[in-house]
């Protein structure tokens, strides 16, 4: 069921809801159209059809959207089709026997969150990394740390809550973006990353991107320690089987183009209670789990790169230099971080990156 009126991020004031669906979903979600807006519709997409030119035909010029899709063309569009007036969110469905459940899982968080509470979140992060002066990146099972310092941080994405009139958002929102490749000294040291990734491609073929992911899901379980030198990624030592498979894809992906390698910037999911999902969705570096808020790196950067990769550090805890309070990360999860034992036993990936 999708309850537009239940949905606290679209702006106050809108008197038309449209949903659009794919066309293979449309027998699975119904419109509850009661509630805020006067005039509620669905429109059903046919194999073929783009986002934008849905907008230009069949959706009026100020109106409140959500899309739910699994096919990139009708989860994204170019702001001239989106226009001034429109409002525009889109879920991303998975595929599989569990899709279903697994879009209705976003539909709920999104009638649970409360834009105000993940502004708030945002706006407290923000302030203390600003007063910070840098962070450190640690993870107590691997021993790993990592630190940028910085005399103030500069953030390249900022999607605190509230979906813009304008622009495609993803829900659920709540992501804010800290970009490392320009603010203050390169980061360095060693990070940890472990939980479902996200593949984003610069092309709409989406065949390479789902191998990709499918080589990658092994940091599900198991954690990957990628050693960083001035913003590079240098080296890679694998805990397991799975984050072994996942190392290996990263060195195909370094060799394709060198700049996958750049982390480019550290990403904080401020949906509280949202946990991640297992497939390759953007909903995932806003979900925090059980976190206050998550942390993710990001390799690559679109545009300039084939691949854009948004890696979960669900094990580590961002701090200040020289402090011990938790920011983001493992660290803010209800009753703190749990005691781990150090984990010792890892194996070389043997990356050529380096």
């Amino acid at each position: 069921m999708v309850r537009p009126e239940a949905y606290r991020q679209y702006p106050v004031g809108r008197t038309h809801f449209v949903l659009v669906l794919e066309e293979a979903l449309a027998g699975f979600f119904r419109l509850d159209g009661g509630g805020r807006y006067e005039q509620s519709a669905v429109v059903t997409a046919a194999p073929g059809r783009t986002l934008g030119d849905i907008l230009r035909t069949e959706v009026p010029d100020t109106c409140d959207v959500l899309v739910i899709a699994t096919a990139d063309a009708l989860l994204t569009a170019p702001s001239a089709d989106i226009g001034p007036g429109r409002t525009v969110a889109a879920i991303r469905a998975g595929q599989g026997p569990l899709a279903l459940d697994q879009a209705g899982t976003v539909l709920a968080a999104l009638e649970k969150a409360d834009p105000a509470e993940v502004q708030a979140r945002a706006d407290r992060l923000v302030s203390a990394l600003a007063a910070s002066g840098g962070l450190q990146l640690t993870e107590a099972l691997t021993g790993s740390v990592a630190e940028l310092t910085y005399a103030g941080p500069t953030w390249s994405r900022t999607d605190p809550g509230l979906f813009q009139p304008g622009a495609v958002r993803t829900a659920p929102t709540g992501r804010l973006r800290l970009a490392t490749d320009v603010t203050g000294t390169a980061l360095s040291g060693q990070i940890t990353v472990k939980g479902w990734p996200v593949v984003r491609a610069r092309s709409a073929s989406a065949d390479r991107r789902h191998e990709i992911y499918e080589q990658l899901t092994g940091l599900s379980h198991y954690p990957l320690v990628l050693t960083v030198d001035n913003g590079a990624v240098t080296d890679l030592k694998a805990a397991a089987t799975g984050s072994g498979t996942a190392a290996a894809e990263l060195e195909r992906l370094f060799a394709e183009h060198p700049d996958h390698a750049l982390v480019s910037g550290i990403e904080f999911g401020l949906s509280s209670g949202t946990q991640p999902l297992p497939f390759n969705t953007e909903a995932n570096s806003a979900a925090a789990g059980k976190a206050a808020v998550s942390v993710h790196i990001v390799l690559g950067a679109l545009p300039q790169t084939p691949y854009q990769l948004t890696l979960a550090c669900s094990t580590s805890t961002v701090t200040a230099p020289g402090s011990t309070e938790a920011l983001a990360g493992a660290g803010t999860e209800s009753g703190g971080e749990r005691p781990r034992r150090r984990m010792n036993r890892v194996t070389s990936a043997s990356c050529g990156c380096h």
